[in-house]
């Protein structure tokens, strides 16, 4: 199986494309709705996922605190954060971002540039 990522969005309809669309590019992924549950699979995660994509305005916990409590737990674990509107909160200086509405293929991009030794990704072709 390819890379392991935890994608979080309180909106479904994002959850269950973003999803879709980096299966098909071969990694492994596990969905949250909530960040309390993405908090849950991260701590139960073995190994660390190797990549975090979630948004950043979400009920009851942002996605910079969501993604620095992950990292508390999985220090190397990648992150993409991703959002409509940008937040007053800062992101984490070594988070990807993209805005949405995003292209798929920019989001295949940005997920596999982080990700390292993503040279060893199976899937590089998406449409968009």
């Amino acid at each position: 199986m390819g890379k392991r990522v935890l994608v979080v969005d309180d909106e479904p309809s994002v959850l269950r494309l973003v999803a879709g669309v980096l299966s098909r590019e071969g990694y492994e992924v596990l969905v949250a709705p909530h960040p309390i549950h993405a908090l849950e699979l991260a701590k139960a995660a073995s190994p660390c996922f190797d990549c975090v994509v979630s948004d950043v305005i979400m009920p009851d916990m942002c996605g910079p605190e969501l993604v620095r409590n992950i990292k508390r737990i999985c220090p190397n674990t990648a992150v993409v954060l991703m959002s409509a509107h940008m937040a007053s909160e800062a992101l984490p200086e070594d988070a990807a971002f993209i805005g949405k509405p995003f292209r798929i293929a920019d989001l295949c991009s940005i997920v596999k540039k982080v990700l390292p030794d993503s040279g060893s990704q199976p899937n590089s072709a998406t449409a968009t």
